[in-house]
């Protein structure tokens, strides 16, 4: 009898060695879902905000741009929301004598934290 509960000792050890492989695993890959999730985020919403960017410094009317491209705004931040982000427009013009600054920047915003920043911003002269 004794080789037997050598035996059972020696399975349930294979057993927990199993198990706790596949505990490792599984939060192994869980991380990795995780990461690609947020690489995936990152791509798609750095794409669009590089286009609206790019459509922002080369527009004569950003407000109207950014309504057409379905923006609305509120306090002064046109915003977009996206399924799991949020895109953000602020532009301030600066008014001086000879030209207007055109302060613009597109902003991520994903789970209330902002992701990163383009600035865009574009100085006309005064006719």
């Amino acid at each position: 009898m004794r080789s037997g509960n050598a035996l059972l000792v020696e399975l349930l050890i294979v057993v927990m060695f199993f198990m706790l492989t596949t505990t490792v695993l599984l939060e192994v890959f869980t991380k990795a879902d995780s990461f690609s999730a947020r690489s995936e985020l990152l791509t798609v919403s750095m794409v669009e905000a590089q286009n609206v960017a790019d459509r922002l410094y080369a527009s004569e009317d950003p407000e109207g741009l950014l309504k057409s491209l379905g923006y609305e705004s509120r306090n002064g931040i046109w915003t977009l929301e996206k399924e799991t982000y949020q895109m953000e427009a602020v532009i301030s013009p600066e008014v001086e004598d000879s030209g207007t600054f055109r302060r613009q920047l597109v902003r991520v915003v994903s789970g209330g934290e902002e992701i990163y920043s383009l600035p865009c911003s574009r100085w006309e002269v005064n006719p």
